[in-house]
């Protein structure tokens, strides 16, 4: 059956804490679906992490051995950070793998009862595996070393920079809890959701989905208490998904921030909450505004609009925020569905873009140009696809050479991509 609509009732897991820990990636290996921490001790992945933020020296990358592997190889074990050395071979990677699992089997056949231990909990000297393999070197407790990613009901996704502090974000969610790690780049984030949740759908490709996202400009707002250094908190079904900075009003309470909010892989919800809150004390909102997500998916561009804000107090004008967004629902087919499709545009694109180009708006040939690289790129056709348009640009405009690669065309979009 097809998945259903997002405009039903919702069930949003909490997103972290603003002071929730945040943990280097780099510290971690998967391993036959068990996210472990093996690089170093938790009190140093975390502490370092959140006092150098997505900035980690390479002094500090410890990597399991055998933990990385090439950025373009499509597999989920390791998706490590920097380059290794090559000493790192098959059999010390099975060695490392053999003692993580020998110590877990031990711990738990010690019989010792699970103790709930929060997040941020520093082991009582123990140690990781080395480099070497030292059989002597032991893990922390299971609760915090340890996520199992073989359950059901497992969520992984980009967490926004502005709720812990970093950029390069993801959130895991179990059902014994969440946990956040920090990355290095976008690519290195996406690299690793992406190998996560294979891991935890391995059929993924083959299942029909529906994929979730808004875009949101949150441009400037009005009528605010003058000089008050204020943020604009989002969101969806009351949980909070993003912030902007904090900024004061003007005297005449104009404040303008301008911040644009890509938040993707969401889940089902039916309403955003624009709130905006006092930077010293966020609890205490001084105004806010619900608008239906309905709303957003329904116009084929993005909305844009002034939205008045309700809150305590009341003056003679209301405060108000402008803000122009678009909620998306992708429904995804099973990928064999979309093998003609991909052959089509493979060998047959000039003929596309030159029928289309004459005839669609611009903004249409901004997101035609965008979908066709990404097809292109997946199919080892990109490159030839760029040449292509470029030489048809140039023989288009001939001899008003000043115009080349300067009109709303096809070939400027899809470089812009």
């Amino acid at each position: 059956a097809p998945p259903a609509s997002t405009h039903g009732v919702s069930s949003i897991p909490l997103a972290p804490a603003p002071d929730a820990p945040v943990w280097d990636v780099s510290n971690f290996s998967l391993v036959d679906g068990h996210l472990i921490l093996v690089g170093k001790d938790e009190e140093a992945s975390c502490r370092n992490r959140n006092r150098t933020g997505s900035s980690i020296s390479d002094s500090t990358n410890l990597y399991p051995a055998g933990g990385r592997r090439d950025p373009d190889e499509k597999s989920t074990r390791g998706a490590g950070r920097s380059a290794e050395s090559e000493t790192s071979s098959t059999s010390q990677f099975t060695n490392v793998k053999g003692l993580l699992w020998k110590r877990l089997r031990e711990r738990k056949g010690r019989g010792v009862p699970k103790v709930e231990t929060p997040a941020v909990t520093v082991p009582n000297g123990e140690r990781v595996p080395s480099r070497s393999g030292s059989r002597e070197s032991l893990l922390p407790p299971p609760s915090v070393a340890e996520l199992d990613l073989t359950g059901d009901n497992v969520i992984i996704r980009p967490v926004h920079g502005s709720i812990v502090g970093e950029k390069f974000c993801f959130q895991v969610i179990t059902g014994e809890g969440s946990r956040s790690f920090g990355c290095t780049s976008l690519a290195e984030r996406d690299r690793w959701i992406e190998n996560l949740r294979r891991t935890v759908q391995p059929n993924k490709d083959n299942c029909e989905r529906l994929e979730l996202a808004l875009s949101l400009w949150v441009y400037e707002a009005r009528d605010l208490p003058p000089r008050r250094r204020l943020r604009c908190h989002l969101h969806l079904d009351g949980t909070l998904f993003a912030r902007t900075t904090a900024k004061v009003a003007g005297p005449d309470g104009e404040l303008f921030w301008g911040e644009l909010f890509q938040l993707a892989a969401l889940p089902p919800a039916r309403a955003l909450t624009l709130t905006l809150c006092r930077d010293d004390h966020p609890g205490q909102p001084v105004a806010s505004i619900t608008v239906p997500l309905a709303e957003l998916a329904a116009a084929r561009q993005p909305l844009e609009r002034w939205y008045p804000l309700s809150g305590p107090g009341g003056g003679e004008r209301m405060p108000s925020v402008r803000v122009r967004g678009r909620y998306r629902e992708v429904r995804v087919l099973p990928i064999v569905r979309y093998k003609e499709l991909a052959e089509f545009i493979t060998f047959h694109y000039r003929e596309l873009c030159a029928h289309l180009e004459p005839t669609i708006a611009v903004r249409h040939k901004e997101e035609l140009a965008g979908a066709l690289v990404r097809v292109l790129q997946s199919t080892g056709k990109a490159k030839s696809f760029l040449i292509d348009l470029g030489v048809a640009e140039l023989d288009r405009f001939d001899d008003r050479e000043a115009l080349i690669f300067r009109e709303n065309t096809l070939a400027t979009k899809a470089i812009d991509e």
